[in-house]
């Protein structure tokens, strides 16, 4: 008995190192799964900015900041959730954005609970 034990747990152990484990065994976590702009991308004009998140965040649990270079947080128009997926949010801006490098920072809870935060840069740049 302990020797067919023995067995079963190296080919558990084995399963998961060759990554062999079903997907029904993964946990999905909340998080930023793509944006526009993307992370340290250059860009030369800006209308909004767009999440995608790797799930449905709970009702009301998203905010996405946009910060100029000197640490000012710029107005947004409201949070916007895409009318055909509930995992895509957006926050428009009126006005130019000069040249310079911003920062995206945005939080958001996952149906399990998992609070979920991050920030990343980018650069606006003149042609």
């Amino acid at each position: 008995m302990k020797k067919k034990l023995g067995l079963v747990a190296l080919a558990a152990v084995l399963a998961v190192g060759t990554g062999a484990v079903p997907d029904t065994l993964a946990v999905p976590h909340f998080g930023l799964n793509k944006s526009a702009p993307a992370a340290d991308a250059s860009v030369t004009s800006l209308e909004e900015v767009r999440l995608w998140f790797t799930e449905a965040p709970e009702q009301n649990s998203v905010s996405i900041r946009l910060i100029d270079g000197a640490g000012n947080a710029l107005e947004t128009g409201g949070l916007v959730t895409d009318a055909e997926d509930d995992r895509i949010f957006s926050v428009s801006f009126d006005g130019h954005l000069p040249a310079g490098t911003y920062t995206v920072s945005w939080r958001g809870i996952g149906d399990d609970g998992h609070v979920a935060r991050g920030d990343f840069d980018f650069a606006v740049v003149t042609q």
